[in-house]
Order: structure tokens, then sequence, then C-alpha cells
């Protein structure tokens, strides 16, 4: 399963940078930089509070209402403290989750969008990572160069799902 989330991954990101060069012009291309802020769920909210990170997305207009989207970036979630009876408590410690992510959008207006993406969800922290196919709905919204984008995160690792309601504030700049 991951040799295939990995495969699909860079097949759909070769088909975005391809049609993009073969087009001749960025006005249909566009990318965005800003932060990421998630609220563990599941198994991720049995040890850890809150997440804090980067991403960076590029975005390739196939027409008017559908855009293919690739997306990466690294969120830190912090642990919390556990408490494990009798007068003992432990503190998580951080975990970092790297998500490769590619997808598709489609925007029933200009402002509105709705989207999924599908890919490979890395997660590191005090030498145990763990990796697997992840996915990632998500509705958002345009004003101007700012994206606000809400999504449900999830990557599926051995012994159960890592996710979050996440939510990501993205600077746009390019296309047209």
């Amino acid at each position: 399963m991951k040799k295939l989330a990995l495969v699909l991954t860079v097949f759909t990101a070769s088909i975005i940078g391809a049609k993009a060069q073969s087009s001749g012009s960025t006005g249909d291309l566009k990318f965005g930089v800003g932060i990421n802020a998630g609220i563990p769920v599941g198994d991720l909210h049995n040890g850890w509070s809150f997440g804090l990170g980067g991403h960076v997305q590029a975005e390739y207009g196939f027409s008017d209402n559908l855009k293919g989207v690739a997306t990466t970036g690294y969120t830190s979630y912090f642990g919390k403290s556990i408490d494990l009876g009798g007068g003992y408590s432990y503190k998580a410690p951080a975990v970092g989750h790297i998500p490769i992510l590619v997808g598709a959008r489609y925007y029933p207006q200009e402002i509105f969008f709705v989207g999924a993406q599908i890919g490979f969800g890395i997660w590191t922290g005090s030498g145990n990572s763990q990796s697997g196919f992840e996915y990632k709905p998500q509705v958002g919204v345009n004003a101007g160069p700012i994206q606000v984008i809400a999504g449900y995160d999830a990557t599926k690792v051995s012994g159960g799902t890592l996710a979050a309601i996440t939510l990501t504030g993205l600077y746009t700049f390019g296309g047209k």
C-alpha cells in the first residue's frame, strides 16, 4: 500500500508538472506558502495536544472549475502530559508530520472549493518513525491572495490512524 501511494503521488505530480510545462505559460500555475495548525483526533489525540507548522503548495488549473494540487510541509505536534496513576505522569515528546500529497479541487465559485488529496504521510519523533497512506478531504476559501483551507488529515500507520482536523492559511502567488 505504501508503494502504491508513493507511485500515485509521483505520477500525479509528474502529470501536473508536464501539463504546466507544455502550456508554455505560468498563467494557470499558482504557488502558496503558509502556516498549518492541527487539533489531533483519534489515536493521535491520546498523546498530543496541538500541531503547528508550515506548508507549501502548487495548484494548476485544468479548467475554470477543476484544479490539480500538490502539497507538502512540516507540522510539529506537541506532546501532552499523561496521568499514569499513583502520582506518576509522562510527558509525550513532540512528533513531526510530513505530508506528500496530490489531488484535485472543484471550484463551484471562484471564492470557494472542495477537494481531496492522497499520498504518503511520514511521522517522526523520538527514534520512532512511521509512514503510510495519507488522505485529506478539504474545503476552502480564496480571498484575494489568501487561501484558507479546513481539512481532515489522516495517515494509516501500523496499529492505527494518526489524524487531525487542520486549518491552513496560505499566501498564494503566480497565476493570473
